[in-house]
């Protein structure tokens, strides 16, 4: 009988460990009390009998060998050391046993990985769906970069983002959001960077996207880095759609020659400023003609230049410089009031040299100027005219004719 015995519990034994990784019974204080295989996560089974199960257990969570009074219970999931660092999940079926626990497990560590990229891989599908999603629903280029770009710092839990572009050895910050980038903590151009608290990926045409935490944040992983690389592309691409439709922009509403914004230009920009007050100086290059015939159009160009200059040089950041045309320009400067207008542009048409032109004479510089105050309820054409008559009367009492 005791022969029949043991070969039938040999047999049970066999026969369960085709369908398991692991056997095991816990006495009443949960120490292992029997294992098999021989080998159990690496583990010799005979080293482990009469130590606690639970130090098994790789980190924090319910504990399989634990459970107490109950009757049968299945698929519950538990991560256990293995004898080599690693980490095993292992799904178990357990039952009382006397005052202890049998039970039998399955390793799924394979399964659960693959379950954890999926996840990981749509976690990354959704958020970057989102944002791309919030673009698509921006008005421009320029507004979907800056909606996406505010956006990631939210989906990464990160401290801030920014589109980098390579000049040279050093990296040029085109837009952030939140927070100035920490470039100090960046290696140059062109090297590698070392995965921590900051992730920056690389695109084909150049720019960069760049996000970062604070040290005291978990470093950025790898699935932060994979969603940073899906967005690089796209939003490398609306940086160059933004910085093509500002040229364009440019183009439409710019001077070549003088760099000044054009007619439509200027007649789209002053409306904005014309409520909040301020001073119209129209002028009038005096003498053009006469230069071009005689030293032809490529000085009448440096005139035309050297006046933007000085319009340019007078100017503040919120002023509009303009070349209307031919030999006129215009200058807004706001919020001046009169006195203060008339002081800013004294010296404006004062008569000079031409610069690089000493044949011009050093007179050969000069121009025309009239200055209106804007009024309330001033209409662009009613301050036009008026500065425009003002310049003229100003020509005429010095006796230049308009050309």
């Amino acid at each position: 009988m005791a022969t029949a015995l043991i070969e039938s519990r040999s047999r049970w034994r066999d026969f369960a460990l085709l369908s398991a990784d692991m056997l095991f019974e816990t006495d009443a204080e949960g120490r292992f009390a029997f294992l098999a295989p021989e080998l159990v996560l690496g583990h010799a089974a005979e080293s482990l009998i009469g130590l606690p199960a639970a130090s098994l257990l790789a980190g924090p969570g319910p504990s399989p060998f634990g459970l107490g009074a109950f009757g049968r219970k299945r698929m519950i999931k538990a991560w256990l050391s293995c004898a080599d660092g690693g980490q095993a999940c292992l799904e178990f079926t357990l039952m009382r046993h006397g005052e202890g626990l049998r039970g039998t497990a399955r390793d799924i560590t394979a399964a659960e990985r693959r379950g954890e990229v999926a996840a990981r891989a749509l976690r990354r599908a959704n958020a970057l769906g989102r944002l791309l999603r919030l673009g698509q629903r921006q008005g421009g280029a320029e507004a979907a970069l800056g909606a996406m770009l505010s956006a990631l710092p939210a989906a990464l839990s990160c401290e801030g983002a920014a589109v980098l572009v390579p000049e040279g050895k050093a990296w040029q910050v085109a837009h952030y959001v939140k927070a100035p980038p920490p470039l100090h903590l960046l290696p140059a151009p062109g090297l590698p960077v070392v995965p921590s608290h900051h992730a920056l990926a690389s695109t084909e045409c150049g720019a960069c996207l760049l996000a970062w935490r604070s040290p005291d944040q978990p470093p950025l992983d790898t699935d932060d880095r994979d969603l940073l690389s899906a967005l690089a592309l796209p939003i490398a691409a609306l940086q160059a759609e933004m910085l093509h439709q500002r040229a364009l922009a440019t183009a439409a509403n710019g001077d070549p020659l003088t760099g000044l914004l054009n007619r439509r230009g200027f007649l789209a920009a002053l409306p904005h400023q014309l409520a909040e007050g301020g001073a119209l100086v129209f002028l009038d290059l005096d003498g053009l003609k006469p230069l071009n015939d005689r030293l032809g159009h490529k000085a009448g160009d440096a005139a035309l230049r050297a006046v933007a200059a000085r319009m340019r040089a007078l100017a503040a950041p919120q002023d509009l410089a303009a070349r209307l045309g031919g030999d006129e320009f215009c200058l807004w400067l706001h919020r001046a009031d009169a006195e203060e207008a008339a002081c800013r542009i004294s010296a404006l048409g004062a008569p000079g040299p031409l610069p690089e032109w000493p044949e011009a004479g050093p007179q050969a510089l000069r121009a025309s100027i009239g200055l209106a105050v804007s009024e309330p309820f001033d209409t662009v054409a009613e301050l036009l005219s008026r500065a425009d008559a003002a310049m003229y009367a100003a020509k005429r009492a010095r006796g230049e004719r308009r050309a």
